[in-house]
Protein backbone atom coordinates (compact mmCIF):
# COMPACT_ATOMS: atom_id res chain seq x y z
CA UNK A 1 0.00 0.00 0.00
CA UNK A 2 1.36 3.39 -0.95
CA UNK A 3 1.23 5.66 2.07
CA UNK A 4 3.30 8.58 0.80
CA UNK A 5 0.36 10.90 -0.06
CA UNK A 6 -1.53 10.35 3.23
CA UNK A 7 -0.06 13.36 5.16
CA UNK A 8 -0.79 15.73 2.28
CA UNK A 9 -4.34 14.42 1.84
CA UNK A 10 -5.09 14.80 5.57
CA UNK A 11 -3.56 18.28 5.64
CA UNK A 12 -5.41 19.54 2.56
CA UNK A 13 -8.74 18.10 3.72
CA UNK A 14 -8.39 19.86 7.08
CA UNK A 15 -7.35 23.08 5.35
CA UNK A 16 -10.37 22.97 3.06
CA UNK A 17 -12.71 22.31 5.99
CA UNK A 18 -11.19 25.20 7.94
CA UNK A 19 -11.53 27.57 4.98
CA UNK A 20 -15.21 26.70 4.59
CA UNK A 21 -15.78 27.25 8.33
CA UNK A 22 -13.86 30.55 8.20
CA UNK A 23 -15.88 31.84 5.26
CA UNK A 24 -19.20 30.84 6.84
CA UNK A 25 -18.25 32.51 10.14
CA UNK A 26 -16.80 35.60 8.38
CA UNK A 27 -13.35 35.51 10.02
CA UNK A 28 -10.95 38.35 9.31
CA UNK A 29 -8.31 37.67 6.67
CA UNK A 30 -5.32 38.02 9.02
CA UNK A 31 -6.88 35.59 11.54
CA UNK A 32 -7.73 33.17 8.73
CA UNK A 33 -4.15 33.13 7.38
CA UNK A 34 -2.49 32.69 10.78
CA UNK A 35 -4.90 30.00 11.91
CA UNK A 36 -4.82 28.19 8.56
CA UNK A 37 -1.03 28.01 8.80
CA UNK A 38 -1.19 26.28 12.20
CA UNK A 39 -4.05 24.01 11.12
CA UNK A 40 -2.06 22.86 8.09
CA UNK A 41 1.07 22.18 10.14
CA UNK A 42 -0.86 20.35 12.85
CA UNK A 43 -2.75 18.13 10.45
CA UNK A 44 0.40 17.41 8.42
CA UNK A 45 2.01 16.08 11.60
CA UNK A 46 -1.14 14.06 12.36
CA UNK A 47 -1.12 12.64 8.81
CA UNK A 48 2.55 11.73 9.14
CA UNK A 49 1.82 9.85 12.39
CA UNK A 50 -0.98 7.97 10.60
CA UNK A 51 1.46 7.15 7.77
CA UNK A 52 4.03 5.75 10.23
CA UNK A 53 1.41 3.58 11.95
CA UNK A 54 0.18 2.22 8.62
CA UNK A 55 3.74 1.53 7.40
CA UNK A 56 4.61 -0.41 10.55
CA UNK A 57 1.45 -2.50 10.38
CA UNK A 58 1.83 -3.19 6.66
CA UNK A 59 5.43 -4.32 7.14
CA UNK A 60 4.35 -6.64 9.92
CA UNK A 61 1.62 -8.13 7.71
CA UNK A 62 4.03 -8.54 4.77
CA UNK A 63 6.54 -10.42 6.93
CA UNK A 64 3.91 -12.84 8.23
CA UNK A 65 2.90 -14.11 4.76
CA UNK A 66 4.43 -17.49 3.93
CA UNK A 67 4.31 -19.79 0.93
CA UNK A 68 1.52 -21.78 2.59
CA UNK A 69 -0.61 -18.63 2.75
CA UNK A 70 -0.25 -18.20 -1.00
CA UNK A 71 -1.20 -21.79 -1.79
CA UNK A 72 2.28 -23.20 -2.42
CA UNK A 73 3.45 -26.09 -0.30
CA UNK A 74 6.18 -28.59 -1.24
CA UNK A 75 5.59 -28.52 -4.99
CA UNK A 76 1.82 -28.56 -4.72
CA UNK A 77 -0.31 -25.77 -6.14
CA UNK A 78 -3.87 -25.02 -5.10
CA UNK A 79 -5.83 -23.79 -8.10
CA UNK A 80 -9.17 -22.12 -8.64
CA UNK A 81 -11.83 -21.52 -6.05
CA UNK A 82 -12.50 -25.26 -5.73
CA UNK A 83 -9.10 -25.57 -4.04
CA UNK A 84 -8.26 -28.71 -5.99
CA UNK A 85 -4.85 -30.12 -5.24
CA UNK A 86 -2.66 -30.39 -8.33
CA UNK A 87 0.68 -32.25 -8.29
CA UNK A 88 3.54 -30.73 -10.27
CA UNK A 89 5.72 -32.92 -12.45
CA UNK A 90 8.95 -33.61 -10.59
CA UNK A 91 11.89 -34.46 -12.81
Amino acid sequence: MKTKPIPAMVMLTAGFAFCVIAIVNDYSFSFLIRTLFWVLIGFYVLGYVIKIVLDRNMNKLDNDITADDLGFADGEILEDMDMELVEEDKE
